[in-house]
């Protein structure tokens, strides 16, 4: 067992700087090279896989949930990077990435972790001293049969076929269930400490063979060392909840909230000394400007960032102060151009959620109760024969509305210039306030 302490968050590599000033989203590229903060964050992942190389299994899921924006793939990429970093010949780890919508298939699931397995095995042999690097081949044998077996089942695992078989079946027709195949696959699996990621967790499909595999990456078979990771947006409980999942483990539930001052400064900080050159205390006052800017939010620190960087870049890589209130300018831009995103993917008229803002507004703390939404949104949702429910769902997906987690039934802006953005939209609200 492992009891080497897991590394910190590690600072990708930053992006060649024509790569990185043509970005237009954070979505664009893999891990994110000015990752700064979530230290609180990443010492519950840290926690619970300790633990987990310590021989306590079972019941060790974490859940990482915020609004769009909010930093969780990142946060994951980041999660991921660890796990590789922490694998050894003699205590190999393995991090594997499994899409929600695979989760009803247990040939699949299972499949994908014995691929990931395989490839680990692959690349710590290569490196490995002789005596150990044997222990792998053995594992690298049985993992390729175990792969070959679950491919012959007909679940199309991962995406792979073998030897030109005939079309696989739908994986979600096997009646194995989940735990009988993950029990299947634990002679290779009891080797490796694996660590699964669910990204979108959200979207997990509430079918009845999700429930078993659910249920395996919760608590699964004792000679799996196994912790999963599951990733979402801020409805994940809810969904997890219809998959199985009775109750929660303490501690381990994180809601994403934006960074603090600090820790945006610092994002920016890097930038600047990665990509400029300039006084001290001029980049100071630009890292703290363009912090306050962001409000934190990982999603605007990326835009504003790179917004900024081509205001330097095209003023020959001077960090000049009456430069920053042009790359304030365009940064501001860029933020409101993602809200423009984020609103068209609401179901309903702008006017309403201006509407929502205004009233929110008026709120010491800015924060609507569901009765409060349900009778302000009531007009509306009536015209438009959308349910309430729905409504509420798109907008806690769209990123235009975010759950209090100290207050149940109760919902804010997910960041006070998201806010702003609504009440200065150029239309009417949706009934007079």
């Amino acid at each position: 067992m492992s009891q080497r302490p897991f590394p910190k968050p590690l600072l990708a590599e930053p992006l060649p700087e024509e790569i990185w000033f043509e970005q237009t989203d954070r979505s664009e590229v893999g891990r994110e090279s000015f990752f700064y903060g979530r230290d609180a964050e990443y010492d519950v992942f840290r926690s619970a896989v300790e633990s987990l190389g310590e021989g306590i299994v079972g019941g060790g899921t974490m859940i990482f949930h915020g609004a769009p924006g909010a930093g969780k793939t990142a946060l994951m990429l980041e999660c991921m990077e660890a796990v590789r970093c922490h694998s050894t010949p003699d205590d190999p780890w393995v991090a594997v990435s499994i899409q929600a919508e695979s989760l009803k298939f247990p040939t699949q699931v299972v499949g994908m972790i014995v691929n990931a397995a395989n490839t680990e095995s692959e690349r710590l042999s290569k490196i490995a001293p002789s005596a150990i690097s044997g222990k792998l081949e053995d594992c690298l044998k049985l993992g390729r049969e175990l792969f070959q077996d679950l491919s012959e089942r007909g679940a199309g695992v991962a995406g792979f076929s073998v030897g030109g078989k005939a079309e696989p079946r739908d994986p979600s027709d096997s009646s194995l269930p989940a735990g009988w195949i993950f029990a299947g696959a634990a002679p290779l699996l009891k080797n490796f400490h694996v660590v699964v990621f669910v990204d979108e967790a959200q979207n997990t499909p509430v079918v009845g063979t999700t429930r078993g595999v659910m249920d395996c990456l919760n608590n699964p078979p004792k000679d799996i060392p196994l912790v999963t990771a599951f990733f979402g947006l801020s409805d994940i409980q809810q969904v997890l909840r219809e998959c199985g999942f009775s109750r929660f483990p303490a501690g381990r539930v994180v809601n994403l909230e934006p960074l603090s001052m600090d820790d945006a400064a610092g994002s920016f900080r890097r930038m600047l000394d990665t990509y400029f050159t300039g006084e001290a205390e001029e980049k100071s006052h630009w890292e703290s400007a363009l912090a306050e800017l962001s409000q934190g939010w990982p999603q605007h620190i990326n835009r504003i960032g790179v917004a900024a960087g081509r205001v330097i870049r095209a003023n020959q890589g001077r960090l000049e102060r009456h430069l920053l209130e042009e790359a304030l300018e365009k940064g501001t831009e860029r933020k409101n151009d993602y809200y423009a995103g984020r609103l068209a993917a609401g179901s309903q008229d702008p006017g309403l959620y201006k509407h929502l803002a205004l009233t929110a507004d008026r709120h010491p703390n800015r924060i609507l109760s569901r009765n409060e939404i349900i009778r302000l949104a009531a007009p509306e949702l009536e015209v438009t024969q959308e349910s309430f429910n729905d409504f509420l769902k798109n907008a806690l997906h769209a990123g235009l509305l975010a759950p209090v987690v100290s207050l149940p039934h109760h919902y804010q802006f997910p960041t006070p210039s998201l806010s702003d953005y609504l009440r200065s939209l150029p239309v009417e609200p949706s009934q007079v306030v």
